[in-house]
């Protein structure tokens, strides 16, 4: 199969294989629809905003995941560390802060 850093191992993600480190997934494969001979869609999330690649085939992907795993190994286990809560954005805001409008818009009261 294709050799993986200590750690690291392939395992089923709802609809293709997913990279999992330390039993958290930090990449995932699956065919970009449901036609024959479609795109594999490739998306790479180990902390922050996912990434995607577009490949020919599911073992393209495999490949393509073992040979990033490898190369980044270290950056990828920093990035698991500082994310700290096993989501893949972490929780940005501080448990104190209250929930508001991305904007910071007021209600406005509809007046009905």
């Amino acid at each position: 199969m294709h050799a993986l850093p200590p750690g690291f191992e392939f395992k089923p993600y709802v609809d293709g294989p997913g990279l999992y480190l330390d039993g958290m997934v930090v990449a995932t494969a699956t065919q970009a629809n449901r036609e024959p001979g479609a795109p594999w869609r490739l998306c790479i999330s180990p902390a922050g905003a996912p990434r995607y690649e577009f490949l020919r085939d599911e073992d393209a992907c495999l490949r393509y995941m073992a040979a990033w795993a490898t190369r980044w190994e270290a950056a990828i286990r920093k990035a698991r560390v500082d994310v700290g809560t096993g989501h893949p954005y972490g929780d940005v805001r501080s448990p104190s802060e209250p929930l508001r409008h991305p904007r910071g818009r007021a209600r406005r009261k509809s007046g009905l």
